[in-house]
């Protein structure tokens, strides 16, 4: 469903600057990608007349648009829409109502295993292992400050997105069984308000929450997701849009104009920050501190993607919380992707 952008902010998938996200958002504001050129749509295809629906995280590439004028010159309409979290944006892509929408990778493994007729069709990687925009939070009084103290506690997390796997990662390199914490299934930014209420033991999060909860001293940050999972942003596409050859047209040229919007960004990190406070409202150090965590490059679908994916689908498999084993190869298109690649110049 779609989600009201009067909501407390969110990084998903993500993400502002990513797009994870995870959320979410989410989630590429500051994507170096040294993109050049304004369309990578065929020049045989008109796009007069055409409409883009794109699913939003938030207004996070509504914003990113705006700042650097990258759809000047489109031949074709952008409609937008607000969500929190990518399973509602698959759901509106599955829907019919959206034909691209942002999001981390978890999102579309529950949607193959669902048989949503959606396709991942671009990605970016996070540059620096060393930092994520993805933290496990908990009061600032709370009396938990290890791993082992989540037994028996309630955690809220939004369920089929990539703040779950993190859960599932950090519990399980901790030694902890995923069923020795109770789980609240809660959007994002709905976790974030429970845990700074305090209506939650902890919660897992992202940034710019994480950074605007802190600065209100409410919380207090147990984990980051560095060490435990990649930093993917994934743009899914309805089967139904690549099947069209006008909106495959401006699909590729849309992605090609975010490509160099995020390269934009990059070079002007106070640019990208600026544009995250005038996005969410947060302070100019907030928006820094949530920037610099989300760092992300454009690439490829390469078969280390694939793989990681794959591992991240058996893990949810062998939980219980998917009924099958899947091949997540064919959520991939790949021949579209070979050609947004080719477009963007980017190299694996």
């Amino acid at each position: 469903m779609m989600m009201s952008s009067h909501r407390r902010p969110v990084a998903a998938l993500r993400r502002f600057a990513v797009l994870v996200i995870p959320a979410a958002l989410a989630a590429s504001l500051v994507a170096g990608l040294g993109v050049t050129g304004a369309s990578a749509a065929p020049k045989t295809v008109s796009l007069s007349g055409v409409t883009l629906n794109v699913g939003d995280q938030l207004k996070e590439y509504q914003t990113i648009f705006a700042a650097t004028n990258a759809l000047q010159g489109a031949q074709y309409k952008v409609d937008w829409s607000d969500f929190i979290g990518g399973p509602p944006v698959i759901a509106a892509e599955t829907g019919g109502s959206v034909d691209l929408g942002d999001m981390a990778e978890t999102p579309t493994i529950f949607a193959q295993s669902a048989g949503d007729p959606v396709k991942v069709v671009a990605v970016t990687q996070g540059a620096n292992p060393k930092v994520s925009p993805y933290d496990i939070v908990a009061p600032a009084n709370s009396p938990i400050k290890t791993a082992a103290q989540l037994r028996g506690a309630t955690v809220a997390v939004q369920e089929g997105t990539v703040e779950q796997y993190f859960l599932v990662q950090y519990l399980a390199k901790n030694h902890i069984p995923y069923s020795a914490v109770h789980l609240q299934n809660l959007p994002v930014t709905s976790a974030s308000t429970a845990v700074t209420n305090g209506q939650v033991q902890a919660a897992v999060i992202s940034q710019p929450l994480t950074a605007l909860d802190e600065a209100t001293g409410k919380i207090r940050v147990l984990a980051s997701g560095s060490g435990y999972l990649e930093v993917l942003g994934y743009l899914t596409a309805s089967n139904a849009a690549l099947a069209n050859p006008q909106k495959a047209a401006a699909l590729q040229d849309f992605i090609k104009r975010f490509y160099k919007a995020s390269a934009i960004l990059r070079k002007d990190p106070l640019l990208a920050a600026q544009t995250y406070v005038k996005t969410y409202g947060v302070t100019l150090p907030v928006a820094k501190a949530a920037v610099a965590s989300v760092q992300a490059v454009g690439t490829p679908i390469t078969p280390s993607i694939i793989s990681y994916q794959q591992t991240e689908a058996n893990t949810f498999q062998k939980l219980g919380l998917l009924p099958a084993t899947l091949n997540v190869k064919s959520v991939f298109d790949l021949p579209f992707n070979k050609i947004v690649a080719k477009n963007s110049n980017l190299t694996s």
